[in-house]
């Protein structure tokens, strides 16, 4: 006996009966074909069908059928025309872009402090968008209460969803894909099984900083193949896109920056190493060595912005920073240093044309400001690393969230791992 939900039904019928139907028809070869030109159009923004023909080695009567299919279906549409250069007759190209009403997709970010959701079209346009404070531990993170809050902004959603992603504090592995892979012990009993059996639509996991870089290779209008993604939170990770691809995304130690050693002398980090710059600049061992300034310190302005040690955030430290606090100062110079030394190190050893910077930590200017100092001083003694541009990305919370939506796109419709 095979059952079979209604609503998945209404689902499939819906999608067959809309602008799915062609490409439903398609083989599997052609919809992989339909993926690569596609990711084609996502990395190099307004197209023609030679140029994409020359770029994926698809033939172009291949590529002419295909694109045309993706026209009728409101995938793609045909933008304007520009000259081709080469061609000595002056014969006008016609250009193909990504239609930005074609699908939708709902993007939510996993953290300690608060759930993030976000709805955004296919090409990255936000159009809702709602943030859940978390404070209560054993309630709020539980794999429940998240379903709960995702079912309250999935059924608010204006338009018909095409997918789900999700982006994790941690890894996802495709193997034993029930439980977020971290050494957190808070997400221990956080199911990941128990939340896609929740939904009739797809759901898709992955490492929240992988799911940032993906934002910003299919929705920045600055389209780049090879950059890193460097995200300061309560870790510190560093994603690596490498020909328009996360570079060896199944290794979970590639990009864990965290953990490389920048003082040999240094203290002993949770992961057994000494000196790693997840002690010195981490957002939790920041906090840590403030909590030691403030039992230890009887002129630390700490004592003045909170009334123990556990009440210090964040929003503390960077207060009592710009009151002139030595030991904090002390603090964050030492953290901003070893960030910009590790930065600088990758770049000599990765082929990246930009690194994006992003961290609440940042959005200190006078911190911002003597980070990027140190990282443009010391590129420009090297030509090898001058043509690196070092962003520092406004902080906001919802880039986990929207990262999540690029995460869902890049597995529906460019049908990538």
């Amino acid at each position: 006996i095979v059952t079979i939900h209604l609503s998945k039904i209404n689902y499939f019928l819906l999608l067959i009966l809309t602008k799915g139907l062609r490409y439903m028809a398609l083989t599997k070869k052609q919809r992989e074909l339909c993926a690569k030109i596609l990711d084609e159009v996502y990395t190099n923004g307004a197209i023609s069908r030679i140029d994409i023909a020359n770029k994926t080695n698809i033939t172009p009567a291949t590529v002419s059928s295909l694109t045309s299919q993706m026209v009728e279906e409101g995938l793609l549409y045909e933008a304007g025309e520009t000259f081709d250069k080469k061609n000595k007759a002056g014969r006008k190209k016609i250009l193909l872009s990504i239609c930005h009403d074609h699908s939708y997709f709902i993007g939510s970010e996993i953290s300690e402090r608060y759930y993030t959701f976000s709805l955004t079209d296919n090409l990255g346009k936000i159009i809702a968008q709602t943030a859940y404070p978390l404070v209560n531990n054993e309630i709020h993170l539980t794999s429940e209460y998240f379903i709960s809050k995702l079912q309250e902004f999935l059924l608010a959603s204006p338009v018909s969803i095409k997918a789900i992603g999700i982006a994790l504090p941690g890894h996802f592995n495709y193997i034993k894909a029930d439980q977020i892979v971290t050494n957190n012990p808070l997400w221990q009993n956080f199911s990941l099984a128990t939340i896609k059996g929740a939904f009739d639509l797809p759901v898709f996991f992955s490492n929240n900083v992988n799911c940032m870089a993906l934002s910003e290779k299919l929705y920045s209008p600055d389209k780049e193949d090879n950059f890193l993604f460097f995200n300061l939170a309560r870790g510190i990770y560093c994603s690596y896109v490498y020909c328009g691809e996360i570079f060896c995304k199944q290794n979970f130690l590639v990009g864990e920056i965290g953990h490389t050693s920048v003082s040999l002398q240094g203290d002993l980090c949770e992961c057994g190493k000494r000196g790693c710059l997840q002690t010195y600049a981490s957002e939790t061992w920041l906090l840590k060595k403030a909590a030691l300034l403030f039992e230890s310190s009887t002129t630390t302005f700490l004592r003045q912005l909170a009334t123990s040690p556990k009440d210090i955030t964040l929003q503390t430290l960077l207060t009592a920073y710009r009151l002139g606090d030595s030991g904090v100062i002390l603090l964050i110079d030492t953290a901003i240093n070893y960030i910009a030394l590790s930065l600088l190190n990758m770049t000599m050893i990765l082929d990246s044309s930009k690194v994006f910077i992003r961290g609440k930590l940042f959005s200190e200017p006078m911190i911002k400001k003597q980070l990027l100092s140190l990282l443009n001083y010391e590129s420009s003694l090297s030509s090898m690393t001058s043509a690196n541009q070092f962003i520092v990305k406004n902080f906001d919370i919802y880039t986990g969230s929207i990262g999540a939506t690029a995460l869902a796109l890049n597995r529906t419709l460019l049908n990538k791992l």
